[in-house]
């Protein structure tokens, strides 16, 4: 019966972090409209691929010369996000095909619309966000 009862509790902790994380998910658009990123989960983690661009864009910018000419349009560019509690996702990479380099930044939900990407190199820090496609 304790067996029975820690597991139920266990599971109900995990099911709550869970429902708590997925308040990610959802279309989002980038600053100044140029995109929109979708998030979704990828087995036990969070990822996010471009939907849609105002102007559609090759990854020019890839330090793979073999990968300049694909589409971002269907571009994973968010992988292996995990829920941290207190509306953050970390432990996760971001592609950032403007520039063709992943960093490594913290993504806090402020509210139901309003999302921060938080990416700090060495002393530079820059915050970015998108806000819920409707």
């Amino acid at each position: 019966m304790k067996t029975s009862l820690l597991l139920i509790v266990g599971l109900g902790g995990v099911l709550m972090a869970q429902s708590e994380g997925d308040r990610i998910l959802g279309t989002w658009n980038t600053p100044n409209g140029e995109s929109k990123i979708e998030i979704g989960r990828c087995g036990g983690a969070y990822c996010g691929s471009i939907k849609s661009m105002n102007k559609p864009k090759n990854d020019e910018h890839n330090p793979d010369a073999a990968l300049r000419k694909r589409s971002l349009v269907g571009l994973q560019i968010l992988k292996d996000f995990k829920y941290s509690g207190s509306n953050t996702w970390s432990d996760g990479t971001l592609y950032g095909p403007e520039r063709g380099k992943e960093v490594t930044p913290k993504i806090v939900l402020n509210n139901a619309d309003l999302l921060d990407i938080k990416v700090t190199v060495g002393m530079a820090r820059k915050t970015v966000t998108w806000t819920r496609a409707k």
